[in-house]
């Protein structure tokens, strides 16, 4: 008549082994059984976690449809991804260097003036899906974008609403806004370098309720950041990969700054002084 109702924990002995006794006891052993079990939290595929410290914001200053502009700021992760955050870092300030095509002479005549974001648009939006960002001035059409190798700690995701990533390794001058959680994104090749500041997430929202063109080609055969395919868009025989997906709206950075975010110091006089610790303040 032995019974095991928590394995290696609990069990009925011969002399209660009666109708009774066997269930009113099986019931207060199950009930012992699930408080003592321990359970483990099933964790989500899209759960947030901790961001990692802003060392600088980015705000670009955005216009819809040549109206007044409005703020869209960047929280940058310099600790997270330094190499791919000083690469969209000089891009927002204007100071990227990026060579010209050595046969491109009309490139050439403005070389010595550095990439920026400034004159940038917003180029492709994917309903729910990403906004993409960083199509530069026509200035800067043909440079070639610098690639640089990449280190990057701990796990950020770009499927994270409102995170912001660039193409890993460089190699194109666009960025990527997640608008929503979108697990796809993790499939591409991208890194993250920041997220929109919560306080803009309503603009942001804004920005990708514009209707965009989407007549041509699917979802899935949108190209990543960084493919070679046509800059211009021809709208009597378009060329699917870029005119699919481009906002009706046009949507411009008409300036661009950044301002980098002291570590968080404390200051002496906010130390607190007690009589267990005795401090002195100089």
């Amino acid at each position: 008549c032995m019974v095991a109702i928590c394995p290696s924990s609990f069990s009925l002995s011969a002399d209660v082994c009666n109708r009774h006794a066997f269930l009113s006891r099986s019931a207060a052993a199950a009930a012992l059984c699930a408080g003592v079990l321990v359970q483990t939290p099933v964790i989500p595929a899209h759960a947030e976690v901790s961001p990692p410290r802003v060392t600088a914001v980015a705000t670009l200053d955005i216009s819809i449809l040549r109206g007044p502009t409005k703020p869209l700021r960047i929280e940058l992760f310099g600790d997270a991804a330094p190499e791919s955050v000083r690469f969209f870092s000089d891009l927002a300030s204007g100071s990227l260097k990026a060579e010209c095509p050595f046969d491109d002479m009309n490139c050439q005549e403005n070389q010595n003036i550095n990439v920026s974001y400034k004159g940038s648009q917003l180029w492709r939006l994917v309903p729910n899906k990403r906004i993409d960002f960083g199509r530069v001035d026509s200035m800067f059409a043909n440079r070639i974008p610098p690639t640089f190798p990449v280190v990057q700690v701990g796990d950020l995701k770009p499927s994270a609403r409102g995170a912001v990533s660039i193409k890993r390794g460089g190699g194109a001058f666009e960025f990527t806004i997640t608008p929503v959680y979108n697990q796809a994104l993790e499939k591409e090749d991208l890194v993250v370098v920041g997220r929109v500041a919560e306080e803009d997430m309503t603009f942001l929202d804004a920005i990708s309720s514009i209707p965009s063109r989407k007549d041509i080609i699917s979802v899935g055969s949108v190209p990543p950041l960084g493919s070679n395919f046509a800059r211009a868009c021809d709208f009597t025989a378009p060329d699917s990969t870029c005119a699919q997906f481009k906002p009706l709206k046009k949507v411009v950075v008409k300036e661009v700054s950044i301002k980098t975010v002291p570590e968080l110091t404390v200051a002496p006089e906010e130390v607190s002084i007690t009589t267990e610790q005795k401090l002195t303040v100089a």
